[in-house]
């Protein structure tokens, strides 16, 4: 193999490494940081360490985009089209509307990319139907 080639590859494993050990990178600095690791700016490595970050964030929570955002400091519009891809992708599910615990905005979407909570009504909390009538 081409030496060249090996330290390329080297390179973008050391980038992803520091893209995956460090909290959100904003967009204006992306280029700066892939120039320091001498890989070209590639907007597609920042974006699927990303997406797998909140995937494997909802992997093991159930709650709202905002909390999300909150935790990893992802920015929260991105996020939303992050959970808009894992959605068509069958990937992720909304499994109830609830008070979200971030913003306590009401009928807020809660979240998994999770399989085996998405049919555990145990997660659901109970309605209120009583206090209707």
């Amino acid at each position: 193999m081409n030496k060249s080639i090996v330290q390329k590859k080297g390179d973008l494993e050391s980038l992803k490494k520091y893209i995956s050990s460090n909290p959100y990178i904003d967009m204006l600095e992306q280029p700066k940081i892939c120039k320091k690791f001498n890989i070209p700016y590639s907007i597609s490595i920042f974006r699927a360490i990303y997406r797998q970050r909140f995937y494997n964030f909802l992997l093991d929570n159930t709650t709202t985009v905002a909390t999300v955002s909150k935790v990893t400091k992802i920015p929260h519009k991105y996020l939303c089209e992050v959970k808009a891809y894992f959605e068509k992708k069958g990937l992720l599910k909304v499994l109830y509307l609830d008070r979200c615990p971030t913003t306590t905005s009401k009928n807020v979407q809660f979240i998994s990319t999770n399989k085996e909570v998405w049919s555990d009504e145990t997660l659901i909390p109970k309605a209120n139907q009583l206090k209707l009538f």
